[in-house]
């Protein structure tokens, strides 16, 4: 995985890089991960594609890159996942650019993303214009019991423009939409760590949800919303989720939510929503055969809620959005990493 001779433009650094050639350590990075996500609604149809960098000292069975596309279109999906050697990757350390394999993600500017690829027989051409302000998630956290265990987040486009096309087959489909983006890396082992994750957009209002666990409990929530000109994150929130209904994936038998309600809440904000499933994703990764395998249950839901600000409702909302909820198990997940 060769360094970028790219240089940084527009008065430095971009805020959206590859970190790992500038993060390992010697230490533990035959654990490291990291992966940029997109993802996009519209009427009737939805997706999301994952670059992702496994392992990348070649130390683990994992070690390489992966390409995934999922598409959600009248009740089925379609997609595809490709794994390509650590050695046909190069990424650049100031900026989102990347070449896995002939996929690519173009900073053109830092409000403006091109990606491309394909797999199989499906390939897209995608543009992503920022709308609203980049969050920083959470910095160098503590994903795990283990001291070493450092994640990162950043949202980089909580709200994109979304247009371009995918193409399976003959068959195009033409984006003009709404999405999102975000950036995770970090050294951990998926044993103890687990989260949920969730985001939606409509043309007033974005907002983006995430929950680290510890052993037993939530470890830190965080709530981030953008309305107007005005961003508002509700870090280190006291947050209480209840799954009130539960389905069984038809591929794997796992139990997943299938209904869900949650509430945030800080000194000014109340933040009080449900997610109901509509369609969903088992994606399975194993990192040992000594440990059980993690899942997570990618999911299109539909939202629904208000947010309050001392005790005045300021937003209300409804419309369809990505979640994911992880787990753990034994069994066999027929779409691997």
């Amino acid at each position: 995985m060769a360094r970028s001779t790219k240089q940084a433009s527009q008065g430095g650094p971009h805020l959206d890089c590859w970190h790992y050639l500038d993060y390992r350590d010697g230490k533990h990075d035959k654990y490291f991960a990291e992966w940029k996500y997109f993802n996009f609604t519209q009427p009737g149809l939805a997706g999301y594609i994952v670059y992702y960098i496994l392992s990348p000292e070649k130390q683990t069975s994992i070690s390489g890159g992966r390409l995934l596309i999922r598409a959600f279109k009248n009740n089925a999906s379609f997609g595809s996942i490709k794994r390509i050697p650590v050695d046909r990757i190069q990424c650049d350390n100031v900026s989102a650019d990347i070449i896995m394999d002939g996929a690519e993600i173009v900073e053109k500017n830092p409000y403006l993303y091109e990606i491309r690829g394909n797999i199989d027989d499906i390939s897209w051409t995608l543009d992503y214009q920022q709308k609203t302000p980049t969050i920083e998630g959470f910095q160098n956290l503590n994903a795990g019991f283990l001291r070493w265990e450092r994640a990162n987040w950043l949202v980089e486009m909580p709200g994109a423009k979304v247009s371009g096309e995918i193409r399976k087959g003959k068959e195009v489909f033409r984006i003009n939409g709404l999405g999102y983006t975000d950036t995770n890396w970090g050294e951990m082992i998926p044993l103890s760590s687990r989260w949920e994750w969730g985001q939606c957009n409509d043309e007033k209002l974005s907002f983006t949800f995430g929950m680290l666990y510890g052993i037993r409990k939530i470890k830190r929530a965080y709530f981030f919303f953008s309305a107007g000109n005005r961003t508002v994150a509700l870090e280190d929130a006291q947050c209480h989720v209840e799954h009130t209904e539960w389905i069984k994936d038809k591929n794997t038998g796992l139990r997943m939510p299938s209904r869900s309600s949650f509430t945030f809440q800080d000194k000014d904000y109340v933040v009080r929503f449900s997610s109901r499933l509509i369609q969903n994703d088992i994606l399975g990764l194993k990192f040992s055969s000594l440990l059980p395998k993690v899942v997570v249950s990618e999911q299109l839901v539909q939202y629904r809620g208000a947010i309050e600000k001392n005790g005045v409702p300021i937003h209300k909302f409804e419309e369809t959005g990505f979640r994911e909820w992880t787990t753990r198990t034994w069994k066999n997940v027929p779409l691997l990493f």
